[in-house]
């Protein structure tokens, strides 16, 4: 077969093009397996539930633990609902609440989900998480005490107590997060609230009220616990 110089450069341009999608595809498999290798061991699922607060929009709740030796942040948690024979209905994301996440350290998430027109066809869900690493640790040294919990006669819930900063920092913007639970230890919901003052200065400490404002949850409460985000 003899080639003119014009057959060589058509197939030239072709060979090319097909070495760059065969790349492309290549680089798509790997990026697609180092996500999935993230979203099953990065952050281990501690426990998650999925329920529906007084005003009938479903929440996706959980606990997870970062699983590997670095820290992670810019972490997102992002809820995927299917219905009948697995279809997809939509995603949803929010940022956790404990964030930078230093090893084994755990964090809550609640995921809502917005659209209550798909509320009748959710048959399962998923869950997965995106997050950046860093090889440096955030401190965080808090002890959090003289905690009490009362019920008011509207129903409403409130979670109170004192937070000591024990570091030689500031901690700003600090927050306590609840996660309620029933008597089965079944997660009800997450609720959060600013110290006052916000802004804690080394040793000193401040106070703290989480309303439970969903007086279906307040009526159910049977234990809960504390975490602690900063910036």
């Amino acid at each position: 077969m003899v080639w003119s110089k014009a057959d060589a450069r058509v197939w030239n341009s072709f060979r090319q093009r097909k070495m760059l999608i065969v790349s492309m595809i290549l680089m798509l498999g790997l990026l697609t397996a180092v996500s999935s290798i993230n979203s099953s061991l990065s952050l281990k699922i501690i426990h998650q539930q999925m329920v529906k607060d007084e005003n009938e929009f479903f929440h996706l709740i959980g606990i997870a633990q970062n699983n590997i030796n670095k820290t992670i942040d810019n972490i997102y948690a992002i809820g995927t609902i299917f219905g009948t024979d697995n279809t997809k209905l939509g995603s949803y994301s929010t940022q956790v609440e404990v964030h930078p996440l230093n090893p084994l350290e755990l964090t809550p998430y609640d995921i809502i989900i917005y659209d209550k027109d798909q509320n009748d066809q959710i048959k399962n869900h998923s869950v997965r998480f995106t997050f950046n690493t860093s090889d440096s640790q955030n401190l965080k040294n808090f002890n959090i005490h003289s905690v009490n919990s009362r019920s008011d006669i509207l129903g409403f819930y409130f979670i109170s107590g004192r937070i000591t900063n024990e570091m030689s920092a500031i901690s700003n913007n600090t927050l306590v997060i609840a996660t309620v639970m029933d008597k089965d230890e079944k997660l009800l919901g997450v609720w959060k609230a600013q110290t006052e003052s916000y802004n804690i200065a080394p040793f000193s400490t401040a106070s703290f009220t989480i309303p439970v404002t969903d007086n279906n949850q307040g009526l159910r409460i049977a234990n809960y616990t504390l975490f602690v985000n900063n910036s």
